[in-house]
């Protein structure tokens, strides 16, 4: 039995010995997303337009040893696309030619990250780059659909309430505290459903994606 214990208490202090020099930190974040649809219904196509939106938000690092460890945030962020009505689809759902549709949804994201930080002896303290990467849930907090000058119902198109993405990253931390990184994000589920377009389309599979750019301070 006392051989199992000082096994126990020899990988207990092997665990805890990188945890005692791991670095916890907070901050903030702000910055700006460009986000856009890939929508795919058949031999249909609605053109999407990007739309710039704010994301700000508070994010933790834990650096547990050799550059390696884990971030997360939660961030305000809002995305979804502008889409324009072609001759073909405008005559079959009646006068939508070139008509303008704006889908924006309001999100509260919580990214979780493998992070890489590359330290290097008298440089670091200066500027260090890093890589990250994983999975982020944003969950539904509000929405914006206007066709033209005018709203139409959440029944019509029916914004899903958590979008999942994979994100992958790079940026680069100055003077300990400033940190500047872009990533793009992989929508990985159905984000909206077109339901008013029913009678014409079985099927509709329509998947965001990101290109966000912030600064940070660390504490």
């Amino acid at each position: 039995m006392k051989k199992y214990c000082v096994i126990l208490l020899m990988l207990i202090a092997v665990v805890a010995a990188p945890m005692s020099n791991a670095q916890l930190r907070c901050g903030i974040k702000l910055g700006a997303n460009v986000s856009n649809t890939c929508a795919d219904f058949h031999d249909i196509k609605l053109d999407g337009t990007a739309l710039t939106n704010f994301t700000g938000g508070v994010t933790v690092e834990w650096i547990v040893a050799g550059g390696f460890g884990l971030d997360a945030s939660a961030m305000y962020t809002a995305k979804g696309a502008t889409y324009t009505f072609g001759d073909n689809l405008g005559g079959l759902l009646g006068n939508l030619a070139d008509r303008v549709l704006e889908n924006k949804v309001h999100y509260i994201e919580v990214p979780v990250n493998l992070k890489y930080k590359l330290q290097i002896p008298a440089v670091e303290r200066v500027i260090a780059p890093y890589l990250y990467l994983g999975p982020s849930f944003a969950f539904k907090v509000g929405e914006s659909i206007e066709l033209g000058d005018k709203s139409i119902s959440s029944k019509e198109i029916e914004n899903s309430s958590i979008d999942y993405a994979f994100n992958l990253g790079l940026g680069m931390e100055i003077i300990n505290h400033i940190n500047l990184s872009v990533q793009y994000g992989w929508g990985l589920n159905s984000s909206s459903e077109f339901n008013f377009l029913d009678k014409i389309i079985d099927e509709t599979s329509v998947k965001s994606g990101a290109w966000t750019i912030t600064v940070g301070w660390m504490f």
